[in-house]
């Protein structure tokens, strides 16, 4: 089954990713920068001073006021998307698995990103960086991002402050993040997503999740194995510790969307049980521009 049909792909090719000037890069593109240039949208006009591009000058407002002012403009540069997805073992847990909407969602942002002519990679990570796309612009690449988020399969444990400091190494340049994750690692998140986002990077965080992720459907004396570590735990499964594990989960959720916050950066809700449409809606309308 393709990860995008025709009317995703629709939606996506109306829509525009919206990237901070700082997470922008230094090439010609699709995004405006803070920067004054010659370039392509007329910005404002300003007094001249002695050494500024003579070039420059605005005639036409000379001949109206006979006072020289030049004109400045917005330069256009291009982005990176960078999709970190996670493909730890936990991802493979949910109906459908939480790794099936994530290779949804990754496809979404790597579309879009494509589809404005920005430099786009998905990275699967677990407890590191794994190996990447190549740098993908048009959408003609798209077959190829969908042929390669088709192959990830769920492996191994989340690590996601080696996976940061991984992709800090090896991905330097600037631009949109987006982690889609499950967030079940208990580890306290924020320094990571720190490291991040002091990159100039714009963060986004899509935590995916499923029914069983909040509200097991356990009782009894069961004995559990952790589908990362492959640890086993027996514990008698009380209504109460239920609700414990609960309170946890939620207030993990809770400590790692305001670290998002306090980053400059955003967490959304994906269940995996929401109808893909109302879905993408959902997870992209934070990261889009405004008309």
């Amino acid at each position: 089954m393709a990860l995008l049909d025709r009317a995703a792909q629709r939606l996506l090719e109306r829509l525009h990713l919206r990237v901070r000037p700082k997470a922008a890069s230094g090439e010609q593109g699709g995004h405006r920068s803070d920067k004054r240039a010659h370039g392509l949208e007329f910005a404002e006009r300003r007094e001249y001073v002695g050494g500024d591009d003579a070039r420059k000058i605005d005639w036409q407002a000379f001949a109206r006021n006979r006072s020289l002012s030049v004109r400045t403009f917005e330069e256009e540069r291009d982005a990176r998307v960078y999709v970190l997805v996670d493909v730890s073992a936990s991802m493979a847990r949910g109906a459908p698995p939480k790794l099936e909407l994530a290779r949804r969602v990754a496809a979404a942002f790597g579309y879009l990103g494509m589809n404005q002519v920005d430099r786009v990679q998905v990275i699967p990570f677990a407890d590191a960086v794994e190996r990447a796309t190549p740098t993908l612009r048009r959408r003609d690449d798209y077959p190829g991002l969908e042929a390669f988020l088709t192959g990830l399969a769920p492996h191994g444990v989340t690590s996601f402050a080696a996976a940061a400091r991984s992709f800090v190494q090896r991905f330097p340049a600037r631009g949109l993040v987006v982690v889609v994750t499950d967030l079940m690692e208990g580890a306290d998140w924020e320094p990571s997503l720190r490291l991040v986002a002091q990159r100039g990077a714009e963060l986004c965080v899509v935590r995916v999740r499923c029914d069983e992720d909040h509200a097991p459907d356990l009782r009894g004396e069961l004995e559990l194995r952790d589908a990362e570590t492959d640890d086993v735990l027996r514990v008698a499964v009380t209504p109460a510790l239920v609700e414990a594990y609960r309170a946890e989960v939620a207030a993990h959720v809770d400590r790692t969307r305001d670290a998002c916050r306090r980053v400059g950066g955003r967490l959304i809700e994906a269940p995996v049980e929401l109808p893909f449409d109302e879905l993408l809606r959902r997870v992209l309308a934070p990261a889009l521009e405004r008309p």
